[in-house]
């Protein structure tokens, strides 16, 4: 297992892909604040920038799935992990006497380590470009804040291990990476498009009963690519409920399917 992953890191890192998308990271996180910064000083407002944007909204709002690297990371990373199976390099794992499972189980946590390494990575970067701008949060920064920073980064954690374990059932699943990438991306505009619709059910409570309301919260809570996590300042129970629970049995259906599946895949 251990040598599987060692070849699996390897060769994504030395992928010129992984390069594109490490460059990518970078600009991203030096152009929003930059972006920010700039449109304030036309509209003459900088005195109303803190009021709108701070540090704290430029940090979790780099983990979002729908949004500039959330977008692009996980296609960069699917298409480089694809190329096991378009190389026909998988066939070789199998030979050497690498389970189906292991094989499946090595992408999986590569493709994780990967995605949320450089997600992570460019969110503090743009932390840190931010905060030459920016402060953190309009109030003194407390123990209490630092314990909801780090809840939320566990919670965007969670979120993008879901993420991956989607990315991986379909790497395996589909015949080859364009097919796996046109996948992902419905899978993402269905799950974006419903949480754009609970979210606008959610504004009108007046002409929705209890009942319909709390199953409303709770989709919209539990979306991954719809979520204001690392944007509060406390969590309710539920909060925590609504994407924990969701998540960590997506992510274990996933992974069970993905190696299910790839069992009875014909590598040919």
């Amino acid at each position: 297992m251990l040598s599987l992953l060692k070849i699996d890191f390897k060769r994504v890192l030395k992928d010129k892909l992984f390069m594109v998308l490490a460059i990518l990271a970078f600009v991203f996180a030096v152009i929003s604040p930059l972006l920010y910064k700039v449109l304030f000083s036309l509209l003459e407002a900088e005195e109303f920038a803190g009021m709108m944007v701070d540090g704290k909204m430029m940090f979790f709002s780099s983990f979002s799935a729908g949004n500039n690297l959330g977008l692009i990371a996980p296609i960069l990373v699917m298409i480089a992990l694809c190329k096991d199976f378009s190389f026909g390099t998988i066939r070789n794992k199998i030979i050497s006497g690498k389970t189906r499972a292991q094989i499946f189980i090595s992408l999986f946590i590569t493709c994780f380590v990967i995605t949320w390494g450089i997600i992570l990575a460019h969110a503090f970067v743009t932390l840190g470009v931010s905060l030459l701008f920016f402060d953190y949060q309009s109030t003194p920064f407390t123990v209490a804040d630092f314990n909801y920073f780090i809840s939320s980064l566990a919670l965007q954690m969670l979120i993008w291990f879901f993420i991956c374990a989607i990315m991986a059932l379909l790497i395996v699943l589909m015949k080859n990476a364009g097919l796996a990438v046109v996948t992902y991306a419905a899978v993402m505009f269905i799950f974006t498009i419903f949480g754009s619709i609970t979210q606008a059910a959610l504004m009108m409570p007046d002409f929705i009963d209890q009942a319909t309301m709390n199953a409303l919260e709770f989709l919209n809570g539990s979306n991954p690519f719809i979520n204001s996590i690392g944007l509060g300042t406390s969590y309710q129970v539920k909060d925590v409920l609504y994407m924990l629970i969701p998540c960590t049995i997506g992510s274990i259906l996933c992974i069970a399917l993905g190696i299910i599946g790839f069992n009875k895949k014909d590598l040919k």
